[in-house]
């Protein structure tokens, strides 16, 4: 796994939209540059960015109440919120091994009061090559965890992400059951585990199906066969009654299609007939009444609107003229106002000799024309006669009146028009259409024939009901047969199966104990090797060992007596768990970052470079490093500069309150001492 990219939006003291690119492309790593280094002085927010990747990964999980509530209660950047802002949110793009790319986003949003009132998760994840990935709010954390366990288990956390001045917990921890869960998930010992819990399973399994595999008695064989054969012979007889009645009911079918074809003839030559005109003369007469008395209506309502009409656009458009003619106006004297005032001014002031009366009229006119010409206003308008005295609301009315159009009372009259017509013409085939024809015979018998039809359908559902269910009581019979046929089959079967089973147990159980004791001694040489390399005191063990009964390091002097870890230094302790770290990293089936807060703290100079020359450039493909200035050095980035990819420094402004992200590992007078590499 690689992480890409650290997205931090008004999160702790990061203001606005930060983002830390953290991706490490393929080829740089094959070139060994794994390290980016992130430099802050103390409080810039270097755990924040550790618990910010650790909470996007596993939320939650091992972290109390009350220390949830000291880290992520709070998590929104105080500027911001003083700006009014009440959402911040973190996100953490990984790509995993199978080169899928996903997108942990987590949110928290705050009420006025800065008491939080809701958190939210969501995932996306892109395909390999795809540009849009699928997004999935997290509403069951539970089975958002088991989807993050299966790439990522949260039992190895504390392996990859850690403050390196509490990594001795690691060492001081490794008899918990937690430590050593971890310890066997990310060995690949677990896996060995659970592949003889599911063969002991299969076994339990087979066994039970073994002794639940008794055969059928041979009196109770021969009840079903009996069975069978009398459903058998049941059956045949129901075929044939069904097979009687289809020839029925197909032979009344058509009987009824000759006599309703007959009796569409004879109905085709009584349409013809006088009666038949005679009722459709009365309904057409029927409809010209309504329509006369619809008409009669229509135009009663609209016949004064429809007259006047055009009177009606001509006073509109008369109004909209004069409307528009009173707005012109007002403008145009609006506009004046500004001039008249300071020409009334102007005519106070006393002048010698004196303006005459016509002076001050021309003035004012000429003046006008000027102040036009000035604010480009059209001064010119045609003189509209004021007709109509109207307020706004009689304006309105007038302007929406509903003006009606003869197009409804044409189309009736149309209607009433053909109506005439048809009347005319049923009178002329009155005259001249023959006689009704009788068609009750026809009508009769189709009755009886659809009755009968009716009673041979009944007898067939019946049939088909009972059919159904000898069907199945075949199928069942059937089953049972073959079931006890096979019975003595299947118990062959199981016994092979769990003689097998068993055969693969055994061995595997052998595989396991070899390659257990392979593991631990694994772990034991790349345990001892980085411990011999980091520690300053040459040949300070005698001798080093992997229990792997219970997966602890023991170390033992020279003459072979145990050495308490616990009575070791802190900086000892932070190197003998570096060394397991790096002891299970090389063991694992894992390819996972490391990310690491304050590496060097508790360590002296010595210390130091041993890990900065043996430790970090070959710990992982991706080492992210937290730093204050203190602990890595100018000398030191020396020292990591052909493995280092890229530098960041967290810079606090003390004024502003909030860290910014800047390239570069830390400031020094006025600029940066190194960019990126």
């Amino acid at each position: 796994m690689i992480i890409k990219k650290l997205v931090l939006n008004n999160y702790k003291t990061f203001y606005g939209h930060q983002e830390l690119d953290l991706d490490i492309p393929h080829m740089s790593r094959k070139d060994n540059k794994n390290i980016i280094l992130i430099g802050g002085l103390n409080g810039s927010g270097k755990t924040s960015i550790l618990k910010a990747i650790h909470y996007s990964l596993f939320g939650k999980r091992g972290i109390s109440t009350d220390e949830y509530k000291r880290i992520f209660s709070n998590v929104i950047n105080n500027t911001f919120f003083n700006e009014g802002g009440r959402e911040c949110y973190i996100t953490l793009s990984v790509e995993v091994n199978n080169q899928e790319e996903w997108e942990l986003k987590t949110k928290w949003i705050f009420d006025h009061n800065k008491i939080q009132i809701n958190e939210t998760r969501e995932i996306t994840i892109r395909k390999p090559g795809a540009r849009i990935g699928r997004t999935q709010i997290i509403n069951n954390i539970e089975t958002y965890n088991r989807f993050i366990d299966r790439t990522i288990p949260y039992h190895v956390a504390p392996f990859f992400i850690f403050d390196g001045e509490e990594i001795k917990d690691i060492i001081l921890r490794q008899n918990s059951t937690e430590m050593k869960e971890a310890i066997q998930k990310l060995s690949g010992l677990e896996a060995y585990k659970i592949l003889t819990r599911d063969l002991n399973d299969a076994l339990s399994f087979l066994n039970t199906k073994v002794s639940k595999t008794l055969s059928i008695p041979e009196t109770s064989q021969e009840k079903v066969k009996s069975a069978h054969s009398e459903t058998v012979k049941l059956l045949d007889e129901y075929y044939a009654k069904k097979a009687k009645e289809e020839t029925k009911k197909t032979k009344l079918t058509e009987q009824i299609q000759v006599l309703k074809k007959e009796r569409e003839h004879k109905i085709k030559i009584n349409s013809s007939s006088r009666e038949a005109f005679v009722k459709k003369l009365a309904a057409s007469e029927t409809r010209l009444h309504s329509l006369d008395k619809i008409f009669t209506e229509e135009f009663r309502h609209s016949a004064f609107d429809i007259l006047l009409r055009d009177q009606y656009l001509l006073l509109q458009k008369e109004l909209e003229n004069e409307e528009k003619y009173l707005q012109q106006k007002i403008i145009k004297e609006a506009s004046l106002v500004p001039y008249q005032n300071f020409i009334s001014n102007l005519f106070e002031v006393d002048v010698d000799p004196p303006l005459t009366s016509t002076q001050k009229e021309n003035l004012m006119e000429s003046g006008e024309k000027i102040w036009f010409q000035l604010n480009k206003i059209n001064s010119e308008l045609e003189e509209v006669e004021l007709l109509h005295d109207l307020n706004k609301d009689q304006y309105n009315k007038l302007m929406n009146l509903p003006l009606k159009t003869s197009q409804n009372l044409i189309s009736i009259y149309n209607q009433m028009e053909k109506e005439k017509n048809m009347i005319q013409h049923y009178e002329s085939e009155i005259r001249n259409a023959p006689e009704s024809v009788d068609i009750k015979e026809e009508n009769e018998k189709i009755d009886n024939f659809t009755k009968m039809l009716g009673e041979v359908e009944l007898r067939l559902k019946s049939a088909t009901r009972k059919m159904s269910s000898l069907n199945e009581e075949k199928i069942r019979l059937s089953k049972k047969l073959a079931q006890s046929e096979k019975k003595e089959d299947h118990n062959n079967q199981y016994q092979e199966q769990f003689e097998a089973i068993s055969l693969i147990n055994q061995f595997l159980n052998d595989y396991i104990v070899k390659s257990t004791k392979l593991k631990a001694g694994f772990i034991h040489e790349q345990f001892e090797f980085m411990l011999n390399q980091l520690f300053r005191k040459q040949d300070e063990f005698g001798r080093i060992e992997f229990d792997i009964s219970t997966y602890t390091i023991r170390l033992y002097n020279d003459r072979n007596q145990e050495i308490s870890i616990h009575d070791r230094s802190a900086g000892e302790m932070q190197i003998i768990s570096s060394a397991l770290i790096w002891a299970l990293t090389k063991s694992s089936r894992y390819a996972l970052p490391m990310i690491i807060d304050t590496p060097l703290g508790r360590l002296d100079s010595y210390h130091r470079s041993y890990l900065i020359d043996h430790y970090y450039k070959e710990l992982s493909e991706q080492v992210i490093i937290l730093s204050t200035d203190t602990e890595i050095t100018e000398d030191y980035i020396k020292q990591i500069e052909g493995s280092t990819y890229k530098q960041f420094t967290l810079d606090y402004d003390q004024n502003r309150k909030y860290t910014l992200i800047k390239p570069g590992y830390f400031l020094s007078k006025g600029g940066l001492k190194h960019g990126r590499l």
